[in-house]
């Protein structure tokens, strides 16, 4: 035991001890390292094929309300957030104008049986004739009107809000002010695009009216044209008004003439509606008296009979009809999310006034790219969070249409994909941003290995088996299956579970 410890406290002792040590571990280490590779168990596992994509959340139903005729609005029953019934009254129109006409109507049918006498005769006629010359002169100044709205709104687009467009007129437009979003500005270019066919189409009808002067006809066109062009204005006039030297990159001056040249449209454009607008009403109002003046002259002529009282009654119905037509009522159940108009202002023929939405239900609408689209289908499965609660949020949604034209959006064909959500949730609403994982295929209880594991030669799928004393390995065919999102894949055969293939080499 003495000549132990004497040996230990000999430095050469304990320094070639220590160096031993050294030595045996270095040789331990290098041997664990001499394969050069990395390996993976072949495991039995689940593989998922998923889609990611992002969408915006919307409403299930969705209804965008307009007037069914021009007219000044008297009344708005509802505003921004109030909850209707289907069926439930929004708003209405001025309607002195129809309810006279049907007062009329109703007070002809009334008195159809009575003849008409010979001093009545003579009375009546005049009055037909009357009103027909100053139907004829209200025509004529209905077709002025029609071409002097044309010149007032391509005025106000060219000479004022083409300042703001690279290209105004052509096919491919380009507003040459900063916008909010990419959204926006692709937005505004394809309206400058409708524009442009709408004031095309505006002018071949003044050209086709010297042979077809259906003057009503052309007031009502005109009433949709200017819809048109009111709409992209508002829009524009939103982002001029936006402007200012922080986010511009333009002085102040200059923003106050964009200001001042957009206001100018806007007031060449009110100009013009209110240039068809004025003549729309004279000439309603002509057509109405002269039908009156002539039915009234036809019915005392007629004398009473069936076919007298049928068109009496169908007299009557048509004026319900276009009575009604200066309501608007809610065809769904949910909640006024827009109320774009005010009381005494005049609003279109088919001008987007109102709109209800429905509450609680809720879908997400988004785009796939052409590589992904054939793997989605009807009822899939997704995950969705929503950037208002992180990621770690998960809503249920299923896969219920795919349209089947595709969508180009950055010049990349895409196809627009609408999911519901399986449950109403509270914290869903409107617009929000929505994340969406797409479960298009899985497996459970297969072969599985890291997809990194397979290689490709001459068209056969391979991967490397490690030999039993784990030195090297050899190369194996195999047949694989679904490929997963998760950098896992599904081996159909040629490998076994516990087998070891090779991931990496050194």
């Amino acid at each position: 035991m003495k000549r132990i410890k004497k040996y230990i406290k000999n430095k050469y002792v304990i320094g070639s001890l220590v160096l031993l040590f050294i030595i045996i571990v270095i040789i331990l280490r290098s041997g664990s390292s001499n394969s050069g590779f990395e390996y993976a168990e072949v495991k039995i596992g689940n593989v998922s094929e998923r889609v990611g994509i992002t969408g915006q959340v919307m409403p299930i139903d969705k209804a965008d309300l307009s007037f069914g005729k021009s007219g000044i609005v008297q009344t708005i029953a509802v505003k921004v957030g109030d909850k209707v019934e289907r069926g439930q009254l929004i708003a209405t129109l001025d309607s002195s104008t129809d309810k006279a006409t049907l007062a009329s109507a109703e007070a002809e049918l009334a008195e159809i049986t009575r003849g008409l006498r010979p001093e009545e005769y003579a009375s009546d006629e005049s009055a037909v004739n009357v009103a027909m010359i100053a139907l004829n002169n209200s025509k004529k100044s209905a077709l002025d009107s029609f071409r002097d709205g044309y010149v007032k709104a391509q005025g106000a687009i060219t000479n004022y809000t083409d300042t703001f467009f690279n290209n105004p007129q052509s096919a491919n437009p380009t507003i040459n002010i900063r916008t909010s979003s990419y959204t926006f500005e692709n937005a505004i270019n394809t309206k400058r695009i409708s524009v442009t066919e709408n004031i095309n189409k505006w002018k071949k009808d003044i050209d086709l009216s010297t042979t077809n002067p259906d003057a009503l006809a052309l007031l009502t066109k005109a009433d949709v044209y200017l819809s048109i062009i009111k709409s992209y204005m508002s829009e524009l006039s939103g982002i001029v008004n936006d402007l200012n030297p922080g986010n511009s990159g333009l002085t102040q001056a200059t923003i106050d003439s964009y200001v001042t040249s957009m206001n100018n449209a806007l007031s060449g454009l009110n100009q013009a509606i209110l240039s068809i607008t004025s003549a729309e009403t004279t000439l309603r109002n002509s057509i109405i008296a002269y039908d009156q003046a002539n039915y009234q002259f036809t019915l005392k002529k007629v004398g009473s009979s069936d076919e007298k009282v049928r068109s009496g009654q169908a007299k009557v119905a048509q004026m319900r009809a276009e009575l009604a037509k200066n309501m608007i009522l809610s065809p769904i159940k949910g909640t006024v999310t827009k109320v774009s108009p005010k009381i005494g202002e005049f609003v279109s023929l088919g001008q987007n006034t109102f709109t209800v939405q429905s509450v609680g239900e809720y879908k997400i609408e988004a785009y796939v790219p052409e590589a992904d689209i054939a793997k989605v289908a009807i009822d899939n499965d997704s995950d969705v969070t929503l950037d208002a609660y992180g990621a770690n949020t998960i809503f249920p949604a299923t896969v219920t249409a795919m349209d089947p034209a595709d969508t180009i959006i950055e010049g990349v064909p895409t196809y627009k994909v609408t999911l519901v959500f399986k449950e109403s949730d509270p914290r869903i609403r409107s617009g929000m941003t929505a994340n969406t994982e797409i479960l298009t295929h899985n497996v459970n209880n297969v072969l599985i290995v890291p997809s990194r594991a397979i290689t490709d030669e001459n068209g056969m799928k391979t991967v490397r088996i490690v030999n039993k004393n784990s030195k090297d390995f050899e190369k194996v065919d195999v047949v694989i299956g679904l490929k997963g999102s998760d950098g896992m894949t599904e081996i159909v055969s040629g490998v076994n579970e516990g087998d070891k293939v090779v991931t990496y080499v050194k």
